[in-house]
């Protein structure tokens, strides 16, 4: 059984935090004003976590759901076979726990966040209370659709392109221009790519020489997008969360 997460305090200065929500542009609360997301945060609390935490556990209770206000967690899954699998790196605006919260259901997966991250706690009962039932139907489509939308790109990823191409696909879609670094091990991201330690490291190695990448221990920043985008000669192209990702222009 995994160790309750305490609860975070209650907010005290609602309007330092309405900043932070409106910022992250939540789908689970999409249609809301202003003034109801403040009634609504008022009634719920705030967590900050320093360390890597592991916030839901797969194939146990939801006590809570999370929205990240700051920061991002990392969801991932253990198989039939024992296998770990890292399925998502969820990043501020996004919501877990949810369908668990409604459904009843245990975890489908396991949620651990990464070094300072704050998330604002709810439950179904909270978001019943502040929201109608239609806007509620209406944005959980909305997230289930783009969950959907993302599983489709990523099965298409790992069918169709070579392993380098998977890591460069990756660190794009963890990056943006507003934040090009993310916190990951090398160990992680073969687990994102689906291809082995040796392959990340040699693909880090290469990209770092021709200066797309900076690296630091457990960290990864992406100094050049554009170059970062282009696949091995002869790779196709993908669009990657309104990024493109072109093949090389093949030597003459």
């Amino acid at each position: 059984m995994a160790s309750p997460v305490p609860v975070g305090r209650r907010i005290q200065d609602i309007s330092a935090w309405l900043d932070q929500l409106e910022a992250a542009s939540p789908a689970l609360f999409k249609g809301l004003t202003r003034q109801q997301m403040a009634q609504l945060m008022s009634e719920t609390s705030i967590q900050h976590l320093q360390r890597p935490t592991e916030i839901l556990r797969q194939g146990e209770p939801a006590r809570w759901g999370y929205l990240i206000l700051r920061g991002r967690i990392e969801v991932s899954f253990i198989d039939v076979n024992g296998n770990r699998i890292l399925a998502h790196l969820a990043r501020a605006g996004e919501v877990l726990g949810e369908v668990e919260q409604f459904s009843g259901l245990t975890c489908a997966a396991t949620c651990t966040t990464l070094p300072d991250t704050t998330v604002m706690l709810f439950d179904a009962g909270l978001v019943l209370k502040h929201m109608p039932a239609d806007l509620i139907l209406s944005n959980f489509a909305g997230i289930f659709h783009d969950r959907l939308t993302r599983d489709n790109r990523q099965q298409s990823v790992a069918m169709f392109y070579a392993a380098e191409d998977r890591i460069r696909i990756h660190l794009l879609g963890m990056t943006s221009d507003q934040s090009p670094t993310v916190q990951i091990s090398q160990n992680e991201l073969a687990g994102f790519a689906g291809c082995s330690r040796q392959t990340v490291n040699r693909t880090l190695a290469q990209l770092r020489s021709e200066g797309v990448v900076a690296i630091q221990r457990g960290t990864i920043r992406v100094l050049d997008r554009e170059r970062l985008s282009l696949t091995r000669p002869g790779g196709d192209q993908v669009i990657l969360e309104g990024v493109t990702i072109h093949a090389r222009d093949q030597a003459v």
